[in-house]
């Protein structure tokens, strides 16, 4: 006999941190956050903020090394929200083109 997932339980994983877990990672992300970006974002980037103040205490050396860390990090965020995208896209792809069979629908 096949145990089924209550509907409520369904719904309750399809949001977009979940989804991002599972295909970055296999599983399901247990530390799904309900703060908005701008906390989430600042919360996350305190400590190295705090670490470069301490190693850099020179302001000029401080901008160097902060404007380093946002360069890589910005183009880490790149290659990845265009990863995002293109996982996107095939989803949508595969949800608008083909049946659960594997038959494809005609375009």
């Amino acid at each position: 006999m096949m145990m089924s997932t209550p509907i409520s339980e369904i719904l309750a994983r399809t949001d977009l941190e979940h989804i991002m877990a599972f295909i970055l990672y296999g599983a399901e992300n247990s530390r799904i956050s309900d703060e908005p970006y701008d906390i989430r974002i600042t919360n996350a980037t305190r400590p190295i903020v705090n670490r470069l103040e301490q190693i850099y205490p020179n302001s000029d050396d401080m901008d160097n090394a902060y404007s380093d860390l946002t360069q890589a990090l910005a183009i880490y965020q790149n290659v990845y929200m265009e990863i995002g995208m293109k996982a996107g896209a095939k989803l949508l792809h595969q949800l608008l083109f083909s049946d659960k069979g594997g038959a494809k629908v005609e375009q």
